[in-house]
């Protein structure tokens, strides 16, 4: 059965990837554990350092539902309007249901797991 700890092995197993960010939806997936139990685990590993939590601003064309922005507070564009280039929709007030959670891989941490990879391989 999976354990919180999981998370932390999926996130630094992916730390030496070309991976820009990632969403808690994909770690659920990964692991198999509620996607409650993986934000909050997420949220301890940005406390902790390994990761940065950002915001995407989507289109709410279903059509479309391209990023639009990312923001590291969310709170500066809410009530903001913005338009897809993509589509041509425009968001007339930004809410949080425009706005989702994304995770990056915080550079120290991608740094010291590809250190460590490479220590290891040369063994």
């Amino acid at each position: 059965m999976a354990t919180v700890w999981d998370v932390d092995e999926w996130v630094r197993s992916i730390s030496s990837l070309p991976i820009v960010s990632f969403y808690p939806t994909a770690v659920a997936k990964a692991t198999g554990l509620p996607l409650t139990d993986v934000f909050n685990r997420l949220l301890y590993l940005v406390n902790d350092g390994k990761l940065r939590l950002l915001w995407e601003i989507r289109c709410p064309n279903y059509d479309c539902v391209r990023t639009l922005e990312i923001v590291d507070d969310p709170k500066k564009i809410i009530g903001k309007s913005i338009y897809c280039t993509s589509c041509g929709e425009e968001i007339e007030e930004i809410s949080s249901d425009n706005i989702f959670p994304a995770f990056q891989i915080s550079p120290e941490y991608k740094a010291r797991v590809i250190k460590k990879k490479r220590l290891t391989a040369e063994r």
